[in-house]
C-alpha cells in the first residue's frame, strides 16, 4: 500500500500543476468590458411612454411592458423628456402633435405639469422658459420630416413621485415620448 501512495501523490501533483500551467485566460474585449462597467455604474434609465402612436393617447403599460404607462421618479436628480413627431410609415404628416406631462403622488390621481423647461436660448439675465405643453408640427415643405424637441423637469422646486406622457393628435402623424431619468 505504501508503494502506491508516492506515485498517486506525484500524479495528482503533476495533474494539478498541469491544469494551472495550461489553463488559458479568457480574452476579453476591452470595449465590451467598459460598456458592461458603465452599465453597472449608470444611474440613468430610459423610459418609453409613447412609441409611434398614431392617435391621441395617454401613456399606459403595453402588454409586453416595452412601453411604460408611468415612471417612478422619486429621488431623481434630473428628468429629460423627448417629444417626437413624424411619419415613418407613410401615413401622412401635415398636422400637429401636442404633448403634455402629468404628475402624481400615488400613480393613480394625475395633475397637469406646467413647468417643463424648454430647451431654448436665454439671455444671461432671462429666466428659464417654462411651458405646460409642447406642440410639434410637420414641415410644410417636407411632409415626412421627423421633429424632436427636448424638455427638462424642474425638480429643484418640486417633489414628484410619478410622471406620464400624453399626446393630442391634430390630423395625422406618429407621436413618441421618451424620458431619461438620472438618480
Amino acid at each position: 500500500m505504501k508503494k502506491y501512495i508516492l506515485p498517486i501523490v506525484l500524479i495528482l501533483g503533476i495533474a494539478i500543476t498541469g491544469y494551472y500551467f495550461f489553463k488559458q485566460e479568457e480574452v476579453k474585449d476591452p470595449v465590451i468590458e467598459q460598456q458592461k462597467l458603465s452599465a453597472l455604474n449608470s444611474n440613468t434609465i430610459t423610459t418609453t411612454f409613447l412609441n409611434a402612436t398614431t392617435t391621441s393617447a395617454t401613456s399606459t403599460d403595453s402588454a409586453d411592458f416595452s412601453v411604460s404607462g408611468r415612471a417612478l421618479i422619486t429621488g431623481a436628480r434630473k428628468v429629460t423628456l423627448y417629444f417626437q413627431r413624424g411619419d415613418v410609415s407613410g401615413t401622412g404628416n401635415i398636422g400637429t402633435s401636442t404633448f403634455a406631462v402629468d404628475v402624481s403622488r400615488d400613480g393613480t390621481t394625475w395633475f397637469s405639469y406646467n413647468k417643463l423647461i424648454d430647451n431654448v436660448t436665454n439671455a444671461n439675465s432671462a429666466q428659464l422658459t417654462r411651458v405646460s405643453s409642447v406642440v410639434l408640427s410637420a414641415s410644410t415643405n417636407l411632409n415626412t420630416a421627423t421633429a424632436t424637441k427636448m424638455y427638462s423637469m424642474d425638480l429643484g422646486s418640486d417633489v414628484i413621485n410619478y410622471i406620464r406622457c400624453g399626446v393630442s393628435e391634430g390630423t395625422d402623424g406618429e407621436h413618441s415620448c421618451f424620458a431619461l431619468i438620472e438618480y
